[in-house]
């Protein structure tokens, strides 16, 4: 099992691109407060989400009594951003059965529209194409588990509140982690291609914590590449595309995560190559100076 790359903000952009970015490295980036940030995400109380955004619909994940998320036993619910907040924020037990994540496809949906003022891109995403942002958040005195699965695209994810507990592995680890759809092959980009991309292909079927050795044996395979590691308030991740990764909380939680394509494997050698060869450039410099 390796470990998690960890650094402290602010790394500059530079260093970002050069040893993960362009690397397809995942990273840990801590700050002392997302205030760092120019966030003011300290405000989000229950009544200040409730005054700035209670009014507008949001899609909210019901799952099924499963210790694990199913597909199949769960369904997304239109309810007022309201009444999630007294339902399952502002409970003390919360609602291990209750989670607001993901909405549609839109860059940017509801109550995070209304939010916008309290948060912004961070600068490490900042020259990137955007795909969506989106508001994570949920409350239970039980472990909320996202069973393991990979992203379609880079993933620059920030908790605010509560803390995540990430399980991952390396998009190469893909044919030892079973996805549920037909495997044709891993970019070296990151980017994992199916047959289909409906019906969840991205789906892992091993459950890592329990893993079934009859039915998937090559998961021995992906064990050791495995690493297990926290991602509290004020810390944030850079997960890149087609790393595979089971997320666990517990207790109040809010996350806000950005979505961003993947350049292919060649603009990444060719933005790599560039800071390479501007800092090689600005040391030789400073060399004939002294």
């Amino acid at each position: 099992m390796t470990d998690i790359a960890r650094v402290d903000f602010p790394i500059t952009l530079g260093d970002f691109y050069l040893h993960f970015y362009t690397q397809r490295r995942p990273v840990v980036i801590r700050t002392s407060s997302v205030a760092e940030l120019g966030w003011q995400t300290h405000l989000w109380s229950n009544e200040y989400l409730n005054f700035k955004a209670g009014a507008h619909e949001v899609l909210v994940l019901k799952r099924g009594g499963a210790r694990l998320y199913e597909p199949e036993q769960s369904a997304y619910i239109p309810m007022p951003f309201r009444t999630f907040i007294q339902d399952v924020m502002a409970k003390p037990e919360g609602d291990s059965n209750t989670y607001l994540n993901l909405q549609t496809d839109k860059v940017m949906e509801p109550p995070l529209l209304q939010l916008l003022g309290d948060f912004s891109i961070p600068i490490y995403f900042k020259d990137v194409q955007l795909r969506s942002v989106n508001l994570w958040m949920g409350n239970s005195v039980q472990a909320i588990t996202t069973p393991l699965h990979h992203d379609f695209n880079d993933n620059l994810y920030v908790v605010v509140e509560g803390r995540k507990r990430f399980s991952i592995f390396p998009p190469q680890q893909a044919p030892n982690l079973y996805p549920r759809g037909v495997l044709l092959g891993v970019d070296p980009n990151g980017n994992i291609r199916y047959q289909e991309r409906d019906k969840l292909p991205h789906l892992a079927q091993v459950d890592i914590e329990r893993p079934d050795m009859q039915r998937f044996p090559r998961y021995a395979e992906a064990a050791p590449q495995r690493m297990d590691f926290e991602v509290l308030a004020n810390e944030m991740l850079f997960l890149p595309n087609g790393w595979f990764h089971q997320v666990t909380s517990v207790g109040r939680h809010i996350a806000v995560n950005f979505f961003a394509e993947t350049p292919p494997a060649e603009k990444l050698a060719s933005i790599h190559k560039t800071i390479s060869e501007r800092r090689a450039a600005r040391q030789a410099h400073k060399a004939a100076g002294t």
